[in-house]
């Protein structure tokens, strides 16, 4: 059951009937059988690899509450118990026991993920085990697993007190919406609006639909139109050069980000239409000024993640700027990793961390020399200047992320340099894509929709300024765009509305 399926909507509807209509505090079991149902409809076979790392995450924390009670008693009686050492050397033990069951449960978790998404796609891995053991891949394993890994780290620190209720566990890591593609939530996060009662609000029921319907018109008009001209560039990299590649590698770009902030946006939709609020997973990234600025708004959980539980653990910015440089190429090389097998993605990600390097090392010089040109670098103009150097770098990267080898995106963005044809601009081959000219001309109409809201609310609440207005203009602006989606989205035989890119990772 896609997300973009009547069968969804339908979903959704009964969900909401069945849910506004039980006692309150009976909610949470209604989204729970709601996730069971919803996962076991996508990925039967994989729900078994989903069940073992709820499973094995939740008796870990049971176990960590368990030790920590008991080294608590040890405390408590240690008036009656003169001997220290004694007290010292239980409290060592326990601290010994929780780190051992720390690393299996982590390493479980870990080496499923490695096998499932790395370790059957590699090309000496034979076709027929990689075939079969794909069958059973979960759906969402990616971002659930980094999900259980800040849940178990987070308790293994004391952060948070683990979940004494199995089930409410499960809910927490098997939230239908969210399970798919992310937002990654923080268990302290999510876990406790589970435990609120939540009351149908009309406000809330708009917003959320809203915020659907602008998912559904960023994957279906936008992200789906410019898969049509990317994947022909992509997939005929040898006849389409120069401005070609150009073109292809802005779409992508705008394909890669409306494809993945519409999945976000619709799962975000559907769980504010249950009262749940997810945390936000973009902010506008192609505004950024620097690339530390776009992973600061680029799929913010994920970026969150890696700073919380990879960069700062290996040392972040304390142990001085060679170590710093050195802790953020191997977060990023990581972050290259988990995204998928190949080199195309470590190299993507060793391009970003070396970009922050860079930008890192000249930022104090390229400041003195601004400063000695009397440049004002406050002003729209130079933010102008470096939005665009920066999606240019964003691009770039890009095209390793999406080729299908390293040496196809070295290729492609050779030819822009020594493929010079200007004239393609002019000429109209554009419109020999699989896009034709008023197909083309909606794309680029879409696009330009996209960095008008992103720029108004980049400057204003665009959310409570719509609020305002009365009711009929507010459902006068839903028909609209359902309307825009219907006749302006991808459709047609052999088109699959099911797949998100993100999806893959």
């Amino acid at each position: 059951m896609s997300l973009l399926s009547l069968s969804y909507i339908l979903f959704l509807i009964i969900g909401m009937i069945v849910y506004f209509n039980i006692p309150k505090k009976g909610q949470w079991v209604i989204l729970l059988l709601m996730g069971v149902f919803f996962y076991a409809l996508n990925t039967p076979k994989g729900s078994v690899f989903l069940l073992f790392s709820i499973v094995t995450t939740y008796l870990f924390g049971r176990y960590c509450d368990k030790l920590q009670k008991s080294s608590v008693n040890i405390e408590t009686s240690g008036e009656k118990n003169s001997n220290c050492s004694t007290q010292l050397k239980m409290n060592l033990r326990t601290c010994q026991k929780k780190r051992k069951i720390f690393i299996l449960v982590l390493s479980l978790n870990l080496l499923l993920l490695l096998v499932l998404k790395v370790f059957i796609k590699l090309p000496w891995v034979a076709s027929a085990i990689g075939q079969r053991l794909g069958m059973f891949v979960p759906l969402g394993i990616s971002f659930y697993t980094l999900q259980l890994i800040a849940y178990m780290v987070d308790v293994y620190k004391g952060k948070i007190q683990p979940e004494k209720n199995f089930f409410r566990f499960a809910l927490f890591v098997s939230f239908f919406p969210q399970i798919l593609q992310g937002p990654i939530p923080r268990f302290e996060q999510l876990a406790v609006q589970f435990k609120e009662k939540h009351r149908f609000d009309y406000m809330v029921f708009t917003d959320s639909l809203m915020l659907m319907l602008w998912g559904f018109f960023q994957k279906m008009v936008i992200a789906d139109n410019a898969a049509i001209v990317v994947n022909r560039v992509f997939g005929e990299y040898q006849t389409y050069q120069g401005f070609y590649v150009v073109l292809a590698g802005f779409l992508y770009s705008i394909q890669l980000y409306a494809d993945f902030s519409g999945c976000v946006n619709i799962a975000k939709g559907s769980a504010g239409l249950f009262g749940i609020q997810l945390v936000d997973n973009f902010n506008h990234p192609y505004f950024s000024c620097s690339i530390k600025e776009f992973w600061g708004r680029w799929h913010i959980s994920l970026s969150s993640f890696l700073k919380d539980y990879i960069y700062i653990p290996l040392g972040g910015n304390r142990k001085g700027t060679v170590r710093k440089y050195i802790n953020l190429l191997l977060t990023f090389i990581v972050s290259g990793i988990w995204h998928g097998a190949g080199f195309t993605f470590l190299v993507w990600g060793f391009l970003h961390g070396m970009y922050q390097i860079i930008e890192d090392a000249y930022k104090p010089w390229l400041t003195k020399i601004m400063k000695k040109m009397h440049v004002n670098m406050e002003t729209f103009s130079f933010r102008l200047f470096l939005q665009i150097k920066t999606f240019a770098m964003v691009a770039v990267a890009w095209v390793f992320f999406r080729a299908d080898s390293v040496r196809q995106a070295l290729v492609m963005l050779k030819s822009v340099i020594t493929g010079w044809n200007p004239y393609v601009l002019f000429d109209e081959s554009f419109y020999l894509l699989g896009l034709n000219g008023r197909e083309f001309r909606m794309l680029i109409f879409s696009i330009g929709v996209l960095w008008l809201v992103g720029f108004l609310q980049e400057r204003m609440k665009l959310r409570e300024a719509f609020r305002k207005q009365n009711i009929l203009f507010q459902w006068c602006v839903l028909l609209l765009g359902i309307f825009a989606v219907l006749i302006f989205g991808v459709y047609g035989p052999g088109y699959d509305a099911t797949q998100f890119i993100y999806g893959n990772f």
